[in-house]
């Protein structure tokens, strides 16, 4: 009996199904980036012989583009070193941010810091305010502090 693997990926050599072919190589190929990149990529997909990366942070995507012949580099390594990746035809790479947000994603969140500092401040100073909302202002200010003071 063939296992589960061989049939999936004799499925997946068929003309038919080579876009699942090449979504494997494309996630192949994120799971070669440096971490903070991958983790950025939402997906990937083609059009007109361009592979475009959907990201999730624009501050990320300034690092992508100085990082588009790494990925250029990595996708010619990959057709030669995977042969079902042979048969993808990229001329170019572009990146974009989304500007969707998806809240049903099973995104990790990172943990909130347990590490918590003293206050330095006393609650000793002058309140010179002439506005009395902002006087106000700075003596709930001045309470706070000495409440977390003790």
């Amino acid at each position: 009996m063939k296992s589960s693997k061989y049939i999936i990926s004799h499925i997946t050599g068929k003309p038919r199904f080579q876009k699942i072919a090449q979504k494997k190589c494309f996630q192949k190929l994120v799971s070669l980036l440096p971490p903070a990149l991958a983790d950025a990529v939402e997906f990937t997909y083609v059009k007109n012989e361009t592979l475009f990366f959907v990201l999730n942070h624009p501050g990320l995507k300034m690092e992508f583009n100085y990082k588009i012949n790494l990925i250029k580099s990595l996708l010619k390594k990959i057709k030669y070193l995977d042969e079902n990746c042979k048969d993808i035809n990229i001329t170019e790479v572009k990146a974009f941010v989304t500007n969707k947000i998806d809240f049903n994603s099973d995104i990790p969140k990172r943990p909130l810091s347990k590490f918590r500092y003293k206050e330095r401040a006393s609650g000793k100073f002058y309140n010179f305010a002439t506005d009395e909302k902002l006087k106000k202002l700075f003596q709930d200010i001045k309470e706070e502090i000495k409440k977390q003071c003790g």
